[in-house]
C-alpha cells in the first residue's frame, strides 16, 4: 500500500441471497480508482435470509425452478454485523459508502446500529432511497453525508475533498451533518449530467467475483449482464419510481427532456465489447425504462451494430404502447434473437388509468402482445396486485387478461407504498397506511389496511401466491387452486403439484417462440 493512499469500504445491504451486481457499485469503483483510492466491498447476499422476491416468483410458478443452480453455501445472518465491524476495524477505511434502495436501507439500519467506525472515517450514504428519503436519512445521525443527486456528479468531488484532507461540508447534491453540534445542512442538486459526461468513467468490476455474472434462465445457468444504454421514462406512472426520481432530481423549470438521456453508441459497444471479451456475457439485459421509446433511426442504427460487433441475445422492457409491427419488424430483421418484457400490471382498466395513471388500455396491452407472438418473440410480463380499491373482481379481470395474453414468462408482485410515489401519498391520506410501517418486499406480504369490498392484506398475499396458477391453469383446477389459496399452510403438497402442472401448460413451448438458449 502506498503511503497516505486513502481507502474506501463500499457496502451494498443486498437483501437477496445471491449475487447481483449493484448497478451503482462498478460505476463508484471506476470513479474511485480514477482517484487512487483503495477499494473494499462488503455484500451481504451469502448471508442467510428468508426468501428473496426471485425465490419467491419461482415458487409460486413464474419462472422456471433456476436459482438453486447458482445457489451457493450462506452464513448465519446473525454473523453480519460481527463480520462487518471485522472488515472496518481490518481495513480502516477513510470513507464508508453505502448504495440502497429503500427496503434496503431498512436492511441495512438492522444491522448498522451497534457498527463503530473510528473517528476520521466518514460515513456516506446514496442510491434511490437517499435521492427521496434524504430528510429521515439525515435525521438518523448515522451519516456524514446523505448523496440527493447523481453519484457520476457527486462522488468526485467527495473523494477529491478526502484526499486533501478537507471538510466535506458544501457538497452539492448532498445533506451534510456536523457532527459537533448535529446541525444538518441541505445543499441543493447540481442538475444533472448531460449524457456526454454521464458514462465517461470505465466501471471497475475488480471487487466482484464471478457469482455475479451467473443467472438461471429456462431452467439453465447463463452468464448474463444488464447494462445502461439509457435513463429516465417518458411516462408519469403514480406507482413508480421513475416518476418520484422524476420529481426529486428535475428543478422546477427543468424541461422534462432533461431526465431522459441516451448513452452514446461508442460507449455504449465499448462496454459490450469489453463485457464480452473479459466476462464471457451470454446475454444481455437492456435496463433502459421503455426501449422502443428510442426513436427508429436511433434504434436501426443501434441494431445494425449490435448484430455487426455484439451478435448476442438481448432482454429489454418497454411500454405497450411503443410496440408496433415497423419497430419489431425493425429489431427482428437482423436475425438476434431477444425477449420483450411489458408492464402489465393490472387487466381492470380504472386501476391502470384512475389508480396508476398508465394512460394504457388493457386493449393496448393484447395489441401489443398478439404483434409481438405473431412474430415468435419471447414475452414476459409483469403484474402488480394489492393496489388501493382493487377487489377480487379486479383481480380476476387481471387472470383473464393474462389468459388472453399467454406471456412465455411472468412475474407478479404486490404494491408496495414507496417514498416519493403519489400512490403512497394517495394511500396516507385515506388511511390504508400510516406511512410509519416497515417495508415490505414486493412478494411478502401487503402493509395496506383498505375496508371491504377492498381486498385485505391477507387476501392481497393469498391471491398473489396463486396468481399464476389462477392464470394458466385449466378452469377445471379452480377448485384445488382455492384450496391452496384460502389454507395454503394445509394444501402444501397440493399447491407444489399444480406449480409442476402449470409448466406442462407452457405458453412458449406451444407456441414455438424463439429460444434466446439456442443461438
Amino acid at each position: 500500500m502506498q503511503i497516505n493512499e486513502k481507502r474506501i469500504l463500499f457496502i451494498f445491504p443486498n437483501t437477496s441471497n445471491v449475487a447481483w451486481i449493484s448497478s451503482a457499485i462498478p460505476i463508484l469503483a471506476g470513479i474511485a480508482k480514477k482517484n487512487n483510492f483503495k477499494t473494499s466491498y462488503f455484500d451481504t447476499y451469502n448471508y442467510r435470509k428468508s426468501l428473496s422476491t426471485d425465490d419467491e416468483k419461482e415458487i409460486q410458478g413464474g419462472f422456471k425452478a433456476g436459482y438453486k443452480l447458482i445457489f451457493r453455501e450462506q452464513l448465519p445472518y446473525e454473523n453480519i454485523a460481527a463480520d462487518l465491524q471485522r472488515a472496518i476495524d481490518c481495513l480502516m477505511p477513510d470513507i464508508v459508502a453505502v448504495t440502497a434502495l429503500s427496503e434496503e436501507y431498512e436492511f441495512f439500519m438492522s444491522f448498522w446500529g451497534g457498527i463503530r467506525t473510528p473517528e476520521k472515517t466518514k460515513v456516506i450514504i446514496g442510491g434511490i432511497h437517499s435521492i427521496l428519503s434524504p430528510e429521515k436519512i439525515s435525521e438518523s445521525l448515522r451519516f456524514d453525508l446523505v448523496c440527493t443527486g447523481q453519484a457520476e456528479s457527486i462522488f468526485p468531488e467527495i473523494l477529491s475533498r478526502v484526499n486533501r484532507d478537507e471538510s466535506l461540508d458544501a457538497i452539492a447534491g448532498t445533506f451534510y451533518l456536523n457532527r459537533s453540534t448535529n446541525e444538518i445542512k441541505k445543499y441543493p442538486s447540481p442538475g444533472l449530467l448531460p449524457s456526454d459526461r454521464l458514462w465517461n468513467t470505465e466501471p471497475d468490476f475488480s471487487l466482484l467475483d464471478d457469482n455475479y455474472f451467473l443467472r438461471p434462465f429456462d431452467g439453465r445457468t447463463i452468464r448474463r449482464y444488464e447494462i445502461e444504454l439509457g435513463r429516465g421514462c417518458p411516462y408519469k406512472c403514480n406507482y413508480c419510481g421513475n416518476s418520484a426520481l422524476k420529481n426529486a432530481l428535475l428543478k422546477p423549470d427543468e424541461p422534462v427532456s432533461n431526465f431522459l438521456t441516451r448513452r452514446p453508441l461508442d460507449s455504449a459497444f465499448a462496454h459490450f465489447n469489453k463485457m464480452i471479451r473479459e466476462y464471457r456475457i451470454d446475454i444481455f439485459q437492456f435496463t433502459d425504462e421503455c426501449f422502443l421509446a428510442h426513436p427508429a433511426g436511433w434504434l436501426d442504427e443501434f441494431m445494425r451494430r449490435y448484430a455487426k460487433e455484439v451478435a448476442r441475445p438481448f432482454i429489454f422492457q418497454t411500454r405497450a404502447e411503443t410496440v408496433s409491427e415497423e419497430k419489431i419488424a425493425l429489431m427482428q430483421k437482423h436475425g438476434i434473437p431477444f425477449q420483450v418484457s411489458l408492464g402489465v400490471e393490472s387487466g381492470a382498466d380504472h386501476i391502470l388509468s384512475e389508480i396508476c395513471n398508465r394512460k394504457c388500455t388493457s386493449g393496448q396491452i393484447v395489441s401489443a402482445f398478439d404483434i409481438l407472438h405473431a412474430h415468435k418473440i419471447r414475452t414476459n410480463a409483469y403484474f402488480m396486485i394489492g393496489f388501493p380499491y382493487e377487489t377480487r373482481q379486479d383481480f380476476f379481470k387481471t387472470v383473464r387478461l393474462y389468459r388472453r395474453i399467454k406471456p412465455s414468462v411472468s412475474s407478479v408482485s404486490i404494491f408496495q407504498p414507496l417514498p416519493g410515489q403519489e400512490l403512497t401519498k394517495l394511500c396516507i391520506e385515506k388511511g390504508f397506511i400510516t406511512g410509519r410501517e416497515p417495508m415490505a418486499t414486493f412478494t411478502s406480504h401487503s402493509i395496506l389496511n383498505m375496508p371491504s369490498p377492498y381486498l385485505s392484506a391477507k387476501e392481497i398475499k393469498n391471491l398473489w401466491r396463486v396468481f399464476v396458477l389462477y392464470s394458466t391453469l385449466p378452469e377445471e383446477y379452480y377448485p384445488d387452486i382455492q384450496k391452496c389459496e384460502s389454507d395454503y399452510d394445509n394444501n402444501k403438497d397440493l399447491f407444489e403439484k399444480l406449480v409442476q402442472l402449470r409448466w406442462e401448460h407452457d405458453y412458449a413451448k406451444e407456441r414455438r417462440d424463439i429460444s434466446l438458449l439456442n443461438f
